[in-house]
């Protein structure tokens, strides 16, 4: 197995080992947002989708990290649906808790780029928030009535390239039962991220042999 799967099948892995609130799902009629011509499909390693180019290097390749984008999928119509303000803050969210995690385990964010740099982008879809006002049957046992979920496509390449290396698309939906804060609308949406966000600083960690 080569330096890239590996070290991008540990971010896919962590994503769903990671999971508190929010679990991961197999990925159902999902076209990538990203031109994936040069890219392997990795048709074993469901729940998640990866596509990788063969030969690329792998996160041992790179010191620092930039998040380039975070946007939302053009695509997805139903987004319309949700107020403008919960969107732009959870793309925050997201940005700054990546940025913290690996923060955390010493790794530079870097702002300019360079051939040790690492540039990583997001699109967001399929979100789903549902109204807390009556998504709690029980005080004793927490069981939510609708659940949220969210669909986040990762892409990774150089920062001095143009090539994408490799794309991980994973589905999380959150947990009807036992779930902590069901009558938080956006709870199952950022379980979902801080899984993406420590799925990748983990996988950064082992990929340097830490």
């Amino acid at each position: 197995m080569n330096t890239l799967k590996t070290t991008f099948l540990i971010v896919a892995a962590a994503i769903v080992l990671n999971s508190c609130g929010s679990s991961s799902k197999v990925v159902k009629n999902y076209t990538p947002y990203n031109d994936i011509s040069g890219l392997t499909l990795n048709t074993k390693d469901a729940p998640s989708l990866l596509y990788l180019r063969p030969g690329a290097p792998g996160l041992e390749a790179y010191e620092s990290f930039m998040i380039k984008d975070i946007i939302l999928d053009p695509r997805d119509s139903k987004l319309l649906d949700i107020d403008s303000e919960d969107l732009t803050r959870i793309k925050t969210y997201f940005g700054e808790g990546l940025e913290k995690h690996l923060q955390e385990k010493g790794y530079e964010i870097a702002s300019e780029p360079s051939d040790q740099t690492l540039e990583m982008s997001f699109v967001l879809s399929g979100i789903k928030a549902p109204n807390a006002s009556a998504n709690v049957t029980s005080v004793l046992l927490p069981i939510a009535l609708k659940v949220g979920g969210i669909t986040v496509e990762g892409s990774f390449k150089k920062s001095t390239s143009d090539r994408t290396d490799a794309i991980v698309i994973s589905t999380s939906k959150g947990s009807r039962f036992a779930n902590s804060s069901p009558w938080s609308t956006w709870a199952d949406v950022e379980s979902a991220l801080d899984q993406w966000a420590k799925g990748i600083a983990e996988a950064v960690d082992k990929a340097h042999g830490k």
